[in-house]
């Protein structure tokens, strides 16, 4: 046996949940077992059109994200009507990518494989089902090899678990459907079988949910009742709370927050040690630091992501008001400028940032 693939043997031993980084296959590993230095930032933009107007993309791409040249190199059309939610995970080399269901018509999570070179290629017709019409953010579980998906809102509220997500079709049913009508929900993380969505309903916040892929279900209709294990209250946060990242590695859980869509407003809420508020006894959580204020030229903030490398050091940005996407310090604080900063209102189709997805890599990523 190779040493690439013992070493990818003991990876998939010791890493059976992957919400953020996984192991590689070998063709990943490069000289000396080192995984090649990776750090692409996927951007979903929300706009569709048909005919001769339809965008010329719903996703784009920022390569090397962490250079000194911040700057898209890639457009792509994926199956949605205009992108939503936007999750990479190397385990399974794909983008899954939800549809911003405009007019409620599109149930349809997009799936595109990402090359080693990372050129990306639709896979078949992707994930389709009537159940997947709010869908606002994605986690992937390797050990059931099961995508799970936030739906964020209304009847169908819940986490859809559905298996074998690469291997697409004209239908496929989540294989558990876990829901509650009453969440309102936006974005997803996950750490050792724990779900993390924001809270949008006041008091906002976070919610927090356990052993999703286990949870028994009716075995007629393959549904159960989804409730939070805890419910965490955001000290003087607002319901305009949206997509959220958790840096593993660091201990790190970045979220936005909107405001009310003026220049200044938005805040980037960071609570450092993340896992020790989330075992305390405390219901009700303040941030450690906040990103706020008219230097950072935030004015609407729905998504953000962290490198999650031991040595990475930024923290990205989607405004959807702004039409920006803005690189900070992931240490900032506070009324700060962006190190970079990317209008989009200039593309000409997908003009509209509403979300992100980071694939950083290196060696410390190596069995997470």
């Amino acid at each position: 046996m190779s040493k690439s693939r013992l070493l990818y043997g003991i990876c998939l031993f010791f890493a059976p949940v992957v919400g953020f980084v996984a192991c590689e296959e070998e063709e990943d590993v490069g000289p000396g077992l080192e995984i090649a230095q990776i750090s692409r930032l996927y951007v979903s933009f929300e706009e569709y059109g048909t005919t001769d107007e339809r965008p010329d993309t719903t996703i784009r791409v920022i390569q090397p994200a962490d250079s000194s040249v911040f700057a898209f190199r890639e457009s792509h059309l994926s199956q949605v009507q205009g992108g939503g939610a936007i999750y990479f995970n190397p385990y399974v080399k794909t983008i899954f990518q939800a549809s911003a269901n405009d007019g409620g018509q599109d149930t349809v999570i997009a799936a595109v494989s990402v090359q080693r070179t990372g050129l990306l290629n639709n896979a078949g017709n992707g994930i389709r089902s009537r159940y997947y019409n709010q869908v606002r953010g994605f986690v992937y579980h390797a050990a059931t090899r099961s995508l799970l998906a936030v739906n964020g809102a209304g009847e169908g509220a819940g986490v859809y678990v559905i298996d074998n997500p690469t291997n697409t079709g004209i239908q496929k049913q989540p294989y558990k459907k876990l829901v509650n009508p009453d969440l309102n929900m936006w974005g997803a993380a996950y750490q050792n079988d724990r779900l993390f969505t924001a809270k949008l309903s006041a008091p906002a916040g976070i919610y927090m949910f356990q052993n999703l892929t286990t949870m028994p279900v009716n075995a007629s209709d393959s549904v159960a009742t989804l409730q939070p294990a805890r419910t965490f209250q955001i000290e003087d946060a607002t319901t305009d709370l949206r997509g959220l990242s958790y840096d593993t590695i660091k201990n790190v859980l970045a979220i936005a927050e909107m405001g009310d869509g003026t220049l200044g407003n938005g805040r980037i809420l960071i609570f450092e040690n993340f896992s020790n508020i989330v075992n305390g006894s405390s219901d009700v959580i303040k941030p450690t630091r906040v990103i706020t204020g008219p230097r950072t030229g935030l004015v609407a903030p729905v998504d953000v992501a962290m490198d999650t490398r031991a040595g990475g050091v930024y923290l990205y940005v989607a405004d959807r008001a702004a039409k920006k996407i803005s690189r900070f310090k992931s240490t900032d604080n506070g009324d700060v400028e962006p190190e970079d900063v990317l209008d989009t209102s200039e593309l000409g189709y997908g003009v509209t940032p509403v979300g992100l997805a980071l694939d950083a890599r290196d060696d410390s990523t190596l069995g997470r």
